[in-house]
C-alpha cells in the first residue's frame, strides 16, 4: 500500500501526534511492506507558535520513510493578533474565523500542493485543527482525488457549535480514527456516521522502558532524592496547558505539609519554563527541572518516578500515561472527556477533580501514604498496554481503518464521476 501521512509536525519535533505519526509511518514499513511518505511543515514547534526552529533537510529518509518538510506562512501572525486587538475594542467581538483561520489552521500552499499531487492509494492526515483536514471538500478539483482519513485527535472537552469547521471536517473524510470511546461517542453525537468511525488510540514498545534500575536510583541520588522521598513527576510539554501549573500549586500545598516529597518536570523548552525556574528560584521548593533531554533518558526519568501525574484538563488521548504504565507507575489525570475514557479510576489510576489543586493535592497525598496502592496501580496499567496498546496490535488498527477509507471512497467517487 502506497501511503501519505499528513501531519503538523514530525520528528524530530515532539508531542503526542509526533510520536504516534513516527511509529505508526516507520511500522507500517518494517510490518507489512507499506511504502509511507510523510507531509509536514519545516518547523520544530507547533506551525501556530510564536517559536519557530528550521528543521533540515527538505527532505530525508528516516527509518525508510520518506519524510518532507514544507515551508508555511508565518509573516502575518503579528498582524492578524494586531488587527484581533483592534477589532475587539472597537466591537467587542474577536475576528471572524475566516480571518483566524490563517492564523491557527496552517497557511502551506506547499502542503496543499503536496497532497493534490499524491499518488499515494490512500492519505491520512493529524491533527484536525489544521487546514490540510479540508482535502475532502477540493479533491474532486484535482486530477486524482484520493482516499481520506483524518485522525482527529479532536479536544471534545467542550460543547463545539453546531456550524463548527471541525465537525464538518469529521463528516467529510472517509474514516475517521478516534482515539477513545468518548471522542468516538461525542462525534457520533455530533452527527458523524457510526459506523466510519475506528476506535484505536496510540501505540508503545514495551522493550522501550525497560532500562537498567541503577540508572534511575543513579538519577534519584544525583538529585537528592533520598529513599524515603516520594517523587512525583511530570514528562511532557512543558506548558501551562498540560497542566504544570496546576501540578506546582497542588505541589506547593503537598509540601507544606509534607517534606518527603519532591517533584520532577521534564520536557522541551517553551515559553513557560521561565516561570517555573522563577517558583524554584524564589519559593525553593524542590522541584528538579530537566530541558531538553535526549530520548535514551525518557525511560530512566520515568522508572525514577513514585507517580506520575498530567493535570491537563484537555487532552484527545495522553500517551504519557502509557509510557508510565510501562514502567508499572500508578498514574494521576483529570476526571473528564478522554483522560476519563482511558482511566479507570481506582483500578489503573486515580481521577482528580480539573482545575482543583486541592484535590488533585489529596490525590496524590493518598498515593504519598500508600506504597501498596501505587504499585497495584502501576502493575494493572501495565497489563492494559500489554492488552490494548502494544504497536503490534494498534498498527493493524489503523491499516483496517486505511482499507476502510479507502472502500468508502469507492463508493463516494462513483457519485462525482
Amino acid at each position: 500500500m502506497k501511503i501519505l501521512h499528513v501531519a503538523q509536525n514530525y520528528f524530530p519535533s515532539v508531542g503526542g501526534p509526533q510520536y504516534t505519526m513516527k511509529h505508526l509511518s516507520e511500522k507500517l514499513v518494517s510490518y507489512y511492506g507499506d511504502e509511507v511518505k510523510v507531509c509536514t511543515t519545516n518547523s520544530l514547534y507547533n506551525p501556530e507558535a510564536k517559536l519557530f526552529k528550521k528543521v533540515v533537510p527538505a527532505v530525508e529518509s528516516v527509518g525508510q520513510v520518506e519524510v518532507n518538510r514544507l515551508p508555511f506562512n508565518r509573516w502575518h501572525y503579528p498582524l492578524i493578533e494586531i488587527a484581533g486587538k483592534v477589532h475587539g475594542k472597537a466591537t467587542g467581538k474577536p475576528l471572524p474565523q475566516t480571518i483566524t483561520k490563517y492564523r491557527w489552521e496552517l497557511d502551506s500552499p506547499a502542503i496543499s500542493s503536496m497532497i493534490a499531487k499524491s499518488n499515494a492509494d490512500v492519505i491520512m492526515a493529524t491533527t484536525i485543527i489544521y487546514s490540510f483536514a479540508d482535502y475532502p471538500f477540493w479533491r474532486f478539483k484535482t486530477a486524482k482525488p484520493k482516499p481520506f482519513v483524518l485522525y482527529g485527535a479532536i479536544h471534545l472537552h467542550k460543547e463545539l457549535p453546531a456550524n463548527s469547521t471541525l465537525i464538518k471536517r469529521a463528516k467529510a473524510c472517509d474514516c475517521y480514527i478516534a482515539n477513545t470511546l468518548f471522542e468516538r461517542d461525542e462525534l457520533i453525537r455530533y452527527g458523524v456516521e457510526e459506523d466510519k468511525i475506528a476506535t484505536i488510540g496510540t501505540g508503545i514498545d514495551l522493550n522501550d522502558f525497560r532500562t537498567d534500575l541503577e540508572e534511575s536510583e543513579l538519577f534519584r541520588q544525583r538529585n537528592g532524592i533520598k529513599e524515603t522521598d516520594v517523587l512525583i513527576g511530570f514528562i511532557g510539554r512543558l506548558v501551562k496547558g498540560k497542566g504544570v501549573a496546576i501540578l506546582i500549586d497542588a505541589f506547593r500545598k503537598l509540601y507544606a505539609e509534607n517534606t518527603n516529597v519532591k517533584l520532577l518536570l521534564a520536557g522541551g523548552t517553551t515559553e513557560y519554563v521561565p516561570e517555573i525556574k522563577r517558583v524554584i528560584e524564589e519559593e525553593k521548593l524542590p522541584i528538579i527541572l530537566v530541558e531538553n533531554f535526549v530520548e535514551e533518558l525518557k525511560q530512566v526519568l520515568f522508572n525514577a518516578l513514585d507517580i506520575f501525574v498530567l493535570g491537563s484538563q484537555s487532552e484527545s488521548f495522553g500517551v504519557v500515561f502509557l509510557e508510565a504504565w510501562a514502567c508499572k507507575k500508578p498514574v494521576v489525570g483529570s476526571r473528564m472527556g478522554a483522560i476519563q475514557s482511558l482511566l479507570s479510576d481506582g483500578v489503573d489510576s486515580l481521577l482528580f477533580e480539573p482545575g482543583n489543586a486541592e484535590n488533585l493535592k489529596a490525590v496524590i497525598q493518598s498515593l504519598v501514604n500508600d506504597s501498596e496502592a501505587r504499585k497495584s496501580l502501576g502493575e494493572k496499567g501495565y497489563n492494559k498496554v500489554v492488552e490494548n496498546y502494544t504497536w503490534e496490535k494498534v498498527v493493524a488498527k489503523y491499516r483496517s481503518a486505511y482499507e476502510l477509507g479507502i472502500e468508502r471512497f469507492k463508493s463516494k467517487a462513483l457519485h462525482n464521476i
